[in-house]
């Protein structure tokens, strides 16, 4: 099984993709798509204009990997930066779609969750998480950036999740 993870943000969007067989997981691609910011535009034209940038990107990686199953790193907005958190949620919200629009299956876990199901310690800095997504993908060097390493981490977590999912029927 191919397993997408996600790691949304608007100047920075992490992806890793791995394939799952059996109790084995190897890493496929991984990686960041940028964005940024256009002096002289409205804040609007301009998050418009850098998710399609990014929307582009994350469809051409869908039709290159073909991914059965995606796990996005869930959005919290906590009051703070209200205009960076609406940026992101409207990434999410393109991520969402795209999936949909491609038929894959879309599970969101918060970063607590995941750094716990990657490390065992929700509160994990994050070299260890890199550290941790080295050692269970069996990589040559620790994933860089870090927003890849995270996305990464979060297709980890949906892949150790998918047989009690299945077993639930929380998937396909």
């Amino acid at each position: 099984m191919i397993v997408l993870g996600v790691d949304p943000g608007l100047a920075a969007l992490g992806y890793g993709v791995i394939t799952v067989e059996g109790k084995r997981m190897t890493a496929r691609t991984h990686g960041v798509f940028r964005t940024k910011r256009r002096p002289g535009l409205s804040v609007g034209r301009d998050l418009t204009i850098r998710i399609g940038e990014l929307a582009r990107a994350f469809e051409a990686l869908l039709d290159e990997q073909h991914p059965e199953a995606a796990s996005i790193e869930e959005f919290r907005f906590y009051g703070k930066a209200v205009t960076s958190s609406l940026q992101v949620a409207n990434v999410v919200g393109m991520l969402r779609e795209a999936l949909r629009a491609h038929g894959v299956p879309v599970a969101e876990y918060s970063a607590q969750d995941i750094k716990r199901a990657v490390t065992g310690y929700a509160n994990a800095e994050k070299v260890q998480v890199q550290k941790m997504v080295k050692l269970q993908l069996a990589m040559a060097e620790l994933p860089k950036p870090e927003h890849a390493a995270d996305a990464l981490a979060a297709a980890i977590t949906h892949a150790c999740r998918l047989p009690m999912l299945r077993a639930t029927g929380g998937a396909r």
